[in-house]
């Protein structure tokens, strides 16, 4: 590779990497205003609602991380080949995303007062084996490390090694991943949490946000050609998991009204008609989030790098509204007893949690940008 051609490679990488550094920045207003003034008067979240965007962004990340690392356990642990796209690319992104993610749950759980990081150290060695939150830290402490060595075992070209660091990994990982849905469904005075629609929406939105992720990373790097019938093979992946979202979304409206007064068919009235939640589910998870992929996809005949990169960020966004429906929507509704009406609470992120959330995407885009500056990241012949 020439000078010339090195320096033109590198500047895509330097611009992308300064912009992460900026984005990342972002977060310092929220660190601010949490040193400033503490938690409860920097976020929006409160007694009724005790989980807002800092937990959204949250898993938000980490299914982007699972959904990746689901793919990349596909190519090179079932050598399932319409899957082998980019594999150190890949477990780069999943390893950033799962980084980002703890970034936001750190703000969200531990923060700078009272020594709340030693408090929450002093509970974790306490082995609450019962709670479900415990596994899903301890896991996800162990799938961390997995994740870098896999990645590592790509760089050095020990495939044997990786094989052996990305089945482990994977089964970590769904099994932390599962352990997050179990977070949420063991509530079981949140009977949105408490259904099978949500468990079912979480998993396979996570497999969908990883092949967008897949499919933007081809169009990023430019090679849509090179990796042509996998590119139609993940758009066609992709086209099935957007129209089971879509069916889940859709069935699990007209399944959980059933009910008449219950706290269930009340919580999905937010969704629809007039009700709180609907502009988000109508025009963002559904339109946005699964309607205009489908459409991007079928356009490009399942081909087309750029219609791919465009559904991509559409399913992103979906997902991104899934959950934050999903999640807030789970607790807008309260009644102490069945002898008074529901009560119906309100929530919107401050800018403290806003800035929280998009550092923790700026921290993940730092690692990922810094990987491609530092590592050997340029794949085989494929």
């Amino acid at each position: 590779m020439s000078l010339q051609t090195q320096t033109i490679h590198n500047r895509p990488s330097l611009f992308w990497l300064v912009l992460s550094f900026v984005i990342g920045a972002i977060s310092i207003y929220g660190m601010i205003m949490v040193f400033k003034n503490g938690q409860e008067a920097s976020y929006g979240i409160s007694r009724e609602v005790s989980w807002g965007l800092l937990i959204i962004g949250y898993s938000f990340l980490v299914g982007i991380s699972a959904g990746t690392a689901i793919l990349g356990s596909l190519s090179h642990v079932f050598k399932i080949s319409a899957f082998d796209v980019m594999p150190k690319r890949v477990a780069l992104v999943s390893l950033s995303a799962l980084i980002g993610a703890f970034f936001i749950i750190f703000w969200e759980l531990a923060g700078p007062y009272q020594l709340q990081t030693l408090r929450l150290l002093k509970y974790y060695t306490n082995f609450e084996i019962t709670s479900p939150i415990w596994w899903m830290v301890t896991l996800y402490m162990i799938e961390l490390p997995l994740l870098a060595l896999e990645l590592y075992f790509l760089m050095s070209k020990k495939h044997g090694s990786a094989f052996f660091a990305s089945l482990v990994g994977l089964f970590v990982g769904v099994v932390a991943y599962s352990t997050l849905a179990f977070v949420f469904a063991s509530n079981a005075t949140r009977p949105l949490w408490h259904s099978v629609s949500f468990q079912l929406q979480f998993i396979v939105s996570a497999v969908a946000a990883g092949v967008a992720v897949v499919l933007m990373l081809v169009a990023f790097h430019n090679q849509g050609n090179r990796y042509k019938s996998n590119v139609i093979a993940l758009n066609k992946t992709l086209f099935l998991a957007l129209c089971l979202m879509f069916f889940v979304d859709v069935w699990s409206v007209f399944l959980n009204s059933y009910g008449g007064d219950s706290e269930l068919a009340k919580t999905i009235k937010l969704f629809i008609g007039n009700g709180v939640l609907s502009s988000n589910f109508y025009y963002f998870e559904l339109i946005v989030g699964i309607v205009l992929p489908i459409v991007m996809i079928l356009i490009g005949k399942f081909s087309s790098t750029i219609l791919s990169f465009i559904a991509g960020i559409g399913v992103l966004v979906g997902v991104f509204f899934s959950r934050y429906d999903n999640i807030v929507g789970g607790q807008l509704l309260s009644r102490p007893n069945n002898n008074i009406p529901f009560t119906l609470h309100y929530y919107m992120p401050t800018t403290s949690e806003i800035s929280l959330f998009v550092g923790g995407i700026g921290v993940a885009m730092i690692v990922y940008f810094l990987g491609e500056k530092l590592f050997e990241l340029k794949e085989e012949e494929h």
